[in-house]
């Protein structure tokens, strides 16, 4: 996030585009300050890019992995509106931690640091060395083999208590196997869990 100022909104842009070497349809602002008198204008806009974002959420993540005594590579990119951070460290399986709590505990605090500086929510995705994406692919498996159970049988069937965004891969595939097919979550905290039932 940076600040640039001028006599009118449209000088504060231009300062702002020139500085950054974009075209206003890139970046993002916001008015801050928009002062008129008789003998003066002023107006100070708050300015940022997505490579900004992006830039910010890798320097970050490899702050932190660094202050924790581990040196870190990085690949970042842009999908969907989501961030994603594919970090490899010395030592993945301390930054994941038992079950990933650690690898959650680090993509939250991530995602709550880029989102108060650039004020506005933004969805950040930390995985390490693929780890999440092993973890959903595990997730989609069960969910289909589960899934076709509950079509066969028409009994409802409880799984075992896994992470939110472990949840939202189980619901996602769910939903796109067959209309007769529900879920829902039940539970609190790390206990919550999730049914799959059938429905007529």
């Amino acid at each position: 996030m940076k600040q640039y100022e001028g006599k009118t909104l449209e000088e504060a842009l231009e300062n702002a585009c020139l500085d950054l070497g974009v075209t206003p349809d890139a970046m993002h602002y916001e008015i801050i300050e928009e002062k008129k008198s008789l003998f003066s204008k002023k107006v100070v806009i708050d300015c940022y890019t997505e490579d900004m974002i992006n830039n910010y959420v890798e320097e970050y993540v490899r702050r932190i992995i660094g202050d924790l005594g581990f040196q870190v590579e990085t690949v970042v990119y842009k999908q969907d509106d989501r961030i994603f951070v594919n970090m490899n460290t010395d030592n993945n399986s301390i930054l994941i931690g038992k079950g990933g709590n650690v690898l959650r505990a680090i993509n939250l605090l991530v995602k709550k640091a880029a989102s108060n500086t650039f004020k506005k929510r933004i969805e950040v995705s930390v995985d390490i060395n693929g780890y999440k994406e092993k973890r959903y692919s595990k997730m989609t498996i069960l969910a289909r083999r589960v899934g076709k159970t509950v079509l066969r049988t028409k009994t409802e069937v409880k799984l075992d208590p896994v992470p939110a965004d472990e949840r939202k891969v189980i619901h996602q595939v769910i939903a796109n196997m067959d209309s007769h097919l529900k879920t829902q979550s039940q539970g609190e905290g790390k206990e919550r869990f999730i049914t799959i039932s059938y429905v007529d």
